[in-house]
């Protein structure tokens, strides 16, 4: 690992329990609220395997791209129980069609380049509802979905059903939402 790779992971890290400190009620320390807590899941049905990529030119740094050579189409899933903060779909740019799940506590997860939605701003969640289906909207070169878990808007290193993803290459996940 480099020196400054390593400093943007302790940079993060802190950060990330900076914030945490801040919105943990009295008596709890930033431990007891994070990311892990959640037991976030694979945003995908049960048993599909999906190619988590990461790389050291992508934006933001710590967001995954899901690929498999059949995306197109396939359900996205909630990582975990929440509210849906924001749809939204800003045509060939950026994350074209996407969604925002708020789960509490500053931890936010996004959905990017979707084919579809199937949610409304407002509407309560489940750990496994589908709230899209993957396509290639916005700067998209292909059917993926482009994945962010968030720490009060900074973008966190990801973990899905326990599995911490590898920075920076490839993770083959098996999805267990919904098994």
């Amino acid at each position: 690992m480099t020196f400054s790779r390593t400093l943007k992971r302790l940079a993060s890290t802190a950060a990330a329990a900076l914030f945490l400190s801040v919105l943990a009620p009295a008596g709890a320390s930033a431990d007891d609220v994070s990311v892990a807590d959640l037991n976030l899941r694979t945003p995908f049905d049960c048993g599909q395997v999906w190619n988590a990529n990461t790389r050291t030119n992508h934006n933001p740094l710590l967001s995954v791209d899901f690929q498999r050579s059949d995306a197109q189409g396939k359900n996205v899933l909630s990582s975990a129980p929440g509210t849906v903060t924001t749809v939204a779909d800003l045509g060939d740019e950026s994350y074209g069609r996407y969604i925002i799940v708020d789960h509490g506590s500053g931890i936010t997860t996004l959905y990017a380049h979707l084919q579809t939605q199937s949610v409304a701003v407002g509407d309560s969640v489940s750990t496994g509802t589908a709230i899209g289906t993957v396509g290639s909207t916005g700067g998209s070169t292909g059917p993926h979905l482009h994945y962010e878990q968030r720490v009060n808007g900074a973008v966190v290193e990801v973990v899905l059903n326990g599995v911490e993803i590898y920075y920076y290459g490839n993770t083959s996940i098996t999805s267990s939402t919904g098994c």
